[in-house]
């Protein structure tokens, strides 16, 4: 068979020294912390609005804040027991979230289920939409894009293909890989809702060939699966970016400014496809995911916690941190943010935490660009990184548009192999930024 790919890309690792060895093996533990506290920006787009208070009993599964706007989802609880805060905290981002922190009974008292619409296979494809973002599904990849909006497409278009990325191509994440092993069923089952409900005959599950057990589970899962196969991919980063999964899988290319909808394809997650199962045939929202906590931790493990889950407490229940820590990223290595510490809490897309030592997290300095090329031959965007740098450096806005900075997918291969460890993605995603508000203000910077 051959082993598609993309133009460009890295291999940040070898197979046997990218991380994953420290958890491919380990299956999902089940970890009930004391608290959760569940930010409101779970999801891509306004957060969600509160509707419990301090001193609430809340049951798992009830809805304790409601949508806002288009890309508005409700948020559920994910454990049972009483409301001890609505306040601001600190997450990731820059600036404090609307939080709601309940302490775990661990009693698991559960809210009235929603009502039954049938299974993957039966149910009328006009409700299954409304069933995801009823459980309020969204992308649990990265992007926290919310599914039913991405499912919800305009008359005059329509999708032929879905395609579900399994390739999980970031160093040290095997969170994805232990659902296909554990969940592969699940995942089939989510995948054709999904194409029923977009009355879609192709389903695609997108593999890297370094996970050889995943794709013999889901090979065997998708027998018999009207439209269903699975596709083996070369492993290579970023395999599973969106446009670059489109175009191995299908040969499309999507056009510049468009969308996955614009060449009829649909890219969601594989751990996605699951919590579509669950919603659809088990009833249950999203409440719960895998996630990988690693590196210089104690014990490696993945562990299937509830949404609001404390990093700390992970650690801690992986027997705290092996060794001094310098670093702490959450996500992966090429794309995951560095934590100030690990005060902050598990969210929908949140697929792993890495703990780095000082010699894993030491800083390069910036040297000066040799003209080598090497960033334009790997960016699978077709981009010229050295280019755009100089209009970063010179503050040039206009410039840095105008040699398509907005087109970069920020997916660090640049500065993974610059010799010169030029501080290439950060100075595009600072940029990025910066045309976008920009953008927002009418044009003033």
């Amino acid at each position: 068979m051959i082993k598609r790919s993309f133009k460009g890309g890295v291999h940040p690792l070898s197979r046997t020294h990218e991380g994953k060895q420290l958890t491919r093996n380990k299956a999902a533990e089940v970890f009930e912390p004391e608290f959760v506290t569940i930010p409101m920006n779970l999801h891509l787009g306004a957060p969600s609005e509160p509707c419990v208070k301090k001193g609430d009993i809340v049951k798992e599964r009830q809805v304790i804040a409601n949508p806002v706007g288009f890309l508005g989802l409700p948020i559920h609880a994910s454990v049972s027991g009483e409301v001890v805060s609505v306040a601001e905290k600190q997450q990731l981002g820059p600036k404090k979230v609307m939080c709601i922190t309940i302490k775990n009974d661990k009693l698991h008292t559960l809210e009235e289920p929603m009502e039954p619409i049938g299974t993957c296979e039966t149910a009328d494809p006009k409700r299954i939409v409304q069933r995801i973002k009823e459980a309020g599904i969204c992308g649990m990849g990265g992007a926290a894009f919310p599914l039913h909006v991405k499912l919800t497409i305009q008359d005059e278009k329509y999708a032929d293909t879905i395609i579900l990325n399994g390739a999980e191509c970031e160093t040290h994440l095997t969170s994805d890989f232990r659902t296909m092993l554990e969940r592969s069923d699940d995942i089939v089952a989510g995948l054709r809702a999904i194409m029923r409900a977009m009355n879609c005959e192709n389903g695609v599950i997108a593999i890297e060939d370094n996970k050889p057990e995943a794709i013999e589970a889901m090979k065997k899962a998708a027998e018999g699966k009207p439209g269903v196969r699975v596709v083996e991919l070369k492993t290579k980063y970023p395999q599973g970016s969106e446009k670059q999964l489109i175009t191995v899988t299908t040969g499309r290319e999507v056009p510049r400014g468009k969308l996955p909808i614009d060449c009829h394809v649909i890219v969601t997650n594989v751990a996605t496809a699951a919590a579509v199962k669950s919603a659809v045939e088990d009833n249950r929202p999203l409440i719960r995911r895998v996630t990988t906590v690693t590196g210089k931790v104690k014990t490696p493990m993945n562990l299937l916690v509830p949404i609001g889950t404390s990093v700390h407490d992970m650690i801690e229940y992986c027997g705290g941190y092996d060794g001094e820590v310098a670093k702490l990223v959450a996500g992966g290595m090429m794309t995951g943010p560095a934590a100030p510490t690990d005060d902050f809490n598990i969210t929908k897309a949140m697929g792993g935490v890495v703990a780095l030592d000082a010699k894993e997290a030491e800083a390069c300095e910036e040297g000066p660009c040799i003209r080598c090329g090497r960033c334009v031959s790997v960016c699978p965007i077709g981009l010229n990184p050295s280019r755009i740098k100089q209009y970063c450096d010179a503050n040039n806005m206009e410039g840095a548009k105008n040699n398509n900075v907005m087109d970069c997918i920020v997916c660090g291969c640049c500065s993974f192999t610059c010799p010169a460890h030029r501080y290439l993605t950060a100075s595009f995603k600072n940029m990025k930024d910066r045309i976008t508000l920009a953008s927002r203000l009418g044009g003033k910077k």
